[in-house]
């Protein structure tokens, strides 16, 4: 009894001494959320809006050249206008089972992730008889689209103040 005693008065004075976290900042003018320093954000965000080349490393297979494209409503970084596939299909045990996309004419199969990628390099002029778009297969019978989440708010659910859900 003693000890759930202690223990209900240590979460107590926890839960009123820890310190006071700031409020989430509001807003969409492009500027530092204050977890880093300017310089710092305006560095990230172009390299977060920067368009990606082949020579650079895109691809294979891949939904858009630069991040913004995905995540720019209503600025860099917010969520999106465009959708992605997702897929999947029930297993023996009506489980939820990640698809196989085969690719390259079915000489490799992509397994273990539901996003189905819009875009790919090949075939190319290095590579013309390389075909590696994902189709998706009939056995796929569970599709949805999603649209790209908002990343301006990560790192700040914890401040938004507890009033505003009670």
């Amino acid at each position: 009894m003693r000890l759930l005693i202690r223990l209900s008065l240590l979460a107590i004075s926890v839960f009123f001494f820890a310190p006071v976290l700031p409020e989430a900042p509001t807003g969409f003018d492009n500027k530092s959320n204050g977890l880093v320093d300017d310089a710092t954000h305006t560095a990230d965000q172009v390299k977060f809006d920067e368009i990606e080349e082949i020579s650079e490393g895109l691809g294979p297979l891949y939904n858009a050249q630069s991040c913004r494209e995905c995540h720019q409503n209503p600025t860099s970084g917010g969520s999106s206008q465009v959708t992605e596939l997702r897929v999947g299909h029930r297993g023996p045990d009506r489980k939820f089972q990640n698809p196989e996309i085969p690719i390259a004419r079915g000489t490799e199969v992509i397994k273990g992730r539901t996003l189905v990628n819009d875009r790919a390099i090949c075939p190319n002029a290095a590579f013309p008889s390389t075909e590696i778009q994902e189709r998706v297969p009939d056995s796929e019978e569970i599709r949805t689209f999603r649209v790209s989440l908002n990343v301006l708010g990560d790192g700040f659910v914890e401040a938004v103040r507890r009033s505003n859900f009670c």
